[in-house]
């Protein structure tokens, strides 16, 4: 006969409902709630599991009355070779209820402390404390597990002359948006194709003229963004490295991103980083009616995660609210959010940011996102 967890659904912190599942060996799960679990909820558990743990085969849900428990579980349990309860998480008075139950039956009761790594057995009437390794979910996983799917994301490598030109770089489209906006509309305006381009060096649009960027050729060229292969008085001949190169250099505000992924990278504080996150709302892919939408920069430090937006314009009350959003349901309501805004911020939108939870990083502070992100954090698990 199968084995099977008993856990309290956790409709507040979806990811407390799966930590167990790793590491007890069972067959089965069934997840108990005093109210109702959504058919959402109940999907992406259920697929996430399945897919994720490899030794559970069937996942049950049971909304259940407190006056009807003993019998209910009377009943379902009986179909069990051995059965093991867990009180961690969920609501506090289905957990006393459980917990009296299991007693009176001699089942294994456990609770997991995942802030601490511990894990509590009440074995023969007494209380056993053991250390755990807690499972530690991915981004992709966390995604997953709220119904989402990663599509793609970009980890890109870059050496370290690369990322000091990057760096240059960045620093100059920072503190002259101006001139950075003619530079990326100079390679927007000129014809390209297959990511070569062979083009004069003045462009003319709208009765505007753009110029060949001659000074900062060689930050794009240490970059690794552009090869120069012909240059004259009046024209010009280059390719881009890749597609992605291609994009920075005609996009304004794709620098940001850039330069804040790689400073992340380059501290070695964060498990994971990635930019240019797609996530799939409800993991089908491809659907009609599809939706998709991009997440700028995503890290995660343990089980915390951080959803950043980029913005090399004014603050606008559309991206605080997408980015509050997005966060929320791909990520949890524990999502530490931050939008990292070149433009100008209209103090009404700083109070907006604050009831949602948004960390708001200015201009001048960008240089040190990651030192505020570490002091974030730690005060978080703190």
């Amino acid at each position: 006969m199968p084995s099977l967890l008993v856990e309290l659904f956790d409709h507040h912190t979806i990811e407390k409902n799966v930590y167990q599942t790793f590491i007890c060996d069972c067959d089965e799960v069934l997840f108990l709630s005093l109210k109702k679990i959504t058919e959402d909820e109940r999907l992406a558990l259920k697929h996430f599991l399945l897919d994720q743990v490899s030794h559970v085969k069937q996942v049950h849900f049971r909304q259940i009355s407190l006056d009807k428990i003993t019998d209910d579980l009377n009943l379902f349990l009986t179909n069990y070779d051995s059965v093991t309860i867990d009180v961690f998480g969920g609501d506090n008075l289905l957990a006393m209820v459980l917990y009296q139950y299991a007693l009176e039956r001699n089942i294994p009761l456990l609770a997991m402390d995942v802030d601490h790594g511990l894990q509590y057995d009440w074995k023969l009437g007494k209380l056993e404390k053991k250390n755990l390794v807690v499972p530690t979910l991915t981004i992709q996983q966390l995604i997953a597990l709220r119904g989402g799917k990663l599509l793609k994301s970009k980890q890109p490598f870059h050496t370290p002359k690369q990322i000091a030109a990057i760096k240059k770089l960045a620093n100059f489209a920072l503190t002259n948006p101006e001139e950075w906006l003619k530079v990326t509309q100079f390679f927007a305006l000129a014809k390209t194709s297959n990511i070569h381009s062979e083009t004069g060096k003045v462009l003319e649009n709208n009765g505007k003229r753009y110029y060949y960027p001659k000074s900062i050729i060689s930050l794009l060229t240490d970059a690794g963004l552009l090869h120069i292969e012909e240059e004259t008085s009046k024209h010009v001949s280059y390719t881009f490295s890749t597609p992605e190169a291609q994009l920075l250099c005609r996009s304004k505000g794709h620098i940001l991103e850039l330069y804040l992924y790689l400073l992340a990278l380059e501290s070695e504080y964060f498990d994971e980083c990635m930019i240019g996150a797609e996530i799939d709302w409800n993991g089908i892919f491809p659907e009609a009616d599809n939706v998709q939408n991009e997440i700028d920069v995503v890290l995660r430090k343990g089980r915390s995660i951080v959803f950043i937006s980029c913005k090399m314009t004014d603050l606008s009350v559309e991206a605080i609210n997408e980015l509050e959003l997005y966060a929320t349901h791909f990520a949890g309501e524990s999502c530490l959010k931050l939008i990292v805004c070149s433009g100008k911020i209209n103090p009404v939108y700083i109070n907006r940011c604050h009831e949602y939870g948004v960390l708001v990083i200015k201009n001048d502070q960008i240089s040190n996102i990651i030192p505020m992100l570490e002091k974030k954090l730690k005060r978080k698990r703190g």
